[in-house]
């Protein structure tokens, strides 16, 4: 049974609900679950005033979840909607003990409360879209959505500063890309880049890094043991050549040479994408369309 003296704890369970709405709307159910289970064991104790509130309330707001519609906007009707239908379902005990006054001014300064919570969260919420915008901006190429040179420079740096890790190089050049841009254009020529990219990023490992390393040129570090890299590397190059590129009317059949190299201790990074590079050399004059590892730097 309800009781106002022992309602000072819903006193401010709009403060308690926010974090509630607010956490499912930015990370979704798991925290909205977690907090909910929360918010039950420390708020309702032997009241059940408030449980009819909580239950439409957040029945509503995964329904507008689940079809899309949030925003303030639609918190607000489900706060409001849920009130409502708590305080018709007490009408006997607010007449009773005078509270509705009360539930009305609180109802009020719940949903003041919760609007400037949203807005100030918004604001947080966007600011951080703008950053991680202009981070992703300044580390990401444009054109093929991989780690552009300054990433790579900044995995470079990394991997010297990390002792014993094992991983090899592979650079992968388009072949005769030139005659590809003076015959088709350079917009053939840009999806020609991006459909490589997305064959290199597709057959690599998550903890794999791909980064273009200028013009048609694209720079893999592989975690595996150069017989394993190479096997990938096979599949790139493989996938590539039996793959057609279409644009307009025309189908054009692109290859690209690789470059491996494994990296030592007694190496350093740099010293091993030189490696890499004098094997993509090799591959680029020996023929092209080929994969060549190297051990040692060529005499």
């Amino acid at each position: 049974m309800f009781k106002i003296g022992e309602q000072h704890s819903t006193s401010i369970y709009s403060v308690v609900i926010s974090p509630v709405t607010f956490g499912f709307i930015i990370f979704g159910y798991p925290t909205f679950f977690a907090s909910l289970i929360v918010s039950t064991v420390f708020l309702f104790g032997a009241s059940t005033f408030y449980d009819a509130f909580s239950l439409v309330y957040f029945i509503l707001l995964m329904v507008f979840n689940i079809k899309g519609l949030m925003g303030v906007r639609y918190v607000l009707y489900s706060y409001c909607l849920a009130q409502a239908f708590n305080l018709l379902i007490h009408i006997n005990i607010l007449n009773e003990n005078g509270y509705w006054e009360l539930a009305i001014i609180k109802t009020i300064m719940s949903l003041l409360y919760i609007s400037l919570v949203y807005a100030f969260l918004n604001n947080l919420i966007n600011l951080s879209k703008r950053e991680l915008f202009f981070k992703n901006a300044s580390r990401i190429d444009p054109l093929t959505g991989i780690s552009n040179r300054r990433s790579i420079d900044a995995h470079i740096d990394a991997l010297g500063k990390s002792y014993g890790e094992k991983f090899c190089v592979m650079m992968l050049d388009i072949d005769n890309f030139k005659y590809l841009n003076d015959n088709f254009g350079h917009p053939f020529g840009d999806k020609v880049i991006k459909k490589i990219a997305q064959q290199v990023r597709d057959n690599v490992r998550g903890s794999d890094f791909v980064g273009r390393y200028g013009g048609e040129e694209f720079i893999v570090f592989i975690h595996a043991n150069l017989q394993s890299a190479t096997k990938v590397a096979e599949k790139i190059r493989l996938g590539i050549q039996d793959h057609k590129i279409k644009f307009d009317c025309n189908e054009v059949h692109v290859t690209v040479s690789v470059g491996l190299a494994e990296h030592k201790e007694n190496h350093s990074v740099l010293e091993t994408i030189t490696l890499a590079d004098n094997a993509l050399y090799a591959a680029k004059t020996g023929g092209k369309n080929k994969t060549i590892s190297l051990m040692e730097p060529l005499v």
